[in-house]
């Protein structure tokens, strides 16, 4: 019967995590800056009108020392069939921010053939301090720039 090569294990140390006596390391821990959050957002499917109008406005709102902007609109659609997703806010760069809004033909619903009106409500939450204590807003309506404005938490 052929023997087995001996298994030999080796113990031992690496000097890369060696930082020697009387050194100290200091870890730095920065928390990442409170950015401006979407945090409620409704939209509604069309409905018909006789002249649909693209409109926005928006108003600061504080709540519990928070800060809020609320933005509502209505966005012109082609039909009463179609509907607004949920409304998104993503960063575009340092200190820009686009709320984008876009409609949507509904598949369940017939088409009326009459000009339309749909609309949203989005919240968001302001920071009270830091590099977004104030950022650009862009409100942009399938794919178009509906409004600008400077946001700030004051």
């Amino acid at each position: 019967m052929p023997s087995k090569p001996p298994v030999v294990l080796l113990a031992g140390c690496s000097h890369s995590g060696f930082l020697g006596r009387g050194t100290e390391t200091k870890v730095v821990t920065e928390k990442k800056p409170e950015e401006p959050k979407l945090v409620g957002a409704v939209s509604s499917g069309g409905g018909c009108v006789e002249s649909p109008e693209n409109r926005v406005e928006s108003t600061k709102r504080t709540e519990d020392e928070r800060r809020f902007l609320v933005v509502s609109g209505n966005v012109s659609v082609p039909d009463a069939s179609y509907s607004l997703s949920e409304p998104n806010l993503v960063e575009t760069g340092w200190g820009n921010y686009t709320l984008r809004i876009n409609s949507q033909r509904a598949t369940d619903k017939p088409e009326c053939g009459c000009a339309a009106l749909a609309n949203y409500t989005a919240t968001i939450h302001i920071p009270n301090s830091g590099p977004h204590g104030s950022f650009a807003l862009r409100v942009v309506h399938d794919d178009e720039v509906v409004r600008r404005e400077n946001v700030t938490s004051r």
